[in-house]
């Protein structure tokens, strides 16, 4: 019959025990559980990079979508080369208001308020 104390001559502690304490009995038991728990986290990190991929994918393609259906319109309000169109408006806009800085308003203001003073005698 095998004796259940150990080669130093202690009893082995009760399985049960060292569960309740955190530990496991055996240490091949702990590197499966930990070679388990390592191998479903890769598979997690593997599923988590697929996914964000396939997000990726679908938001370029959203993008290119909306540029496309922006050119579209662009091209129906604004006719053949609207983007050249666009500039030139902004162009004739900023010339226009740098016209309009220059003007001396005081002078004309001055113009105006004779011209408004004569038809209000009327």
């Amino acid at each position: 019959m095998q004796s259940s104390i150990n080669r130093d001559g202690f009893l082995p502690p009760d399985p049960d025990e060292l569960i309740e304490e955190g530990e496991l009995p055996f240490a091949d038991a702990a590197s499966d559980q930990a070679d388990n728990s390592l191998t479903a986290l890769q598979r997690e990190v593997r599923l988590l990079s697929a996914r964000i991929g396939v997000l990726r994918e679908d938001a370029e393609a959203a993008l290119k979508a909306k540029a496309t259906s922006i050119d579209a319109n662009a091209h129906v309000q604004l006719g053949d080369y609207p983007w050249l169109k666009l500039a030139a408006a902004t162009s004739a806009a900023f010339i226009a208001a740098r016209i309009l800085r220059s003007l001396p308003f005081g002078a004309l203001l001055a113009g105006y308020t004779s011209h408004f003073a004569e038809t209000r005698r009327r």
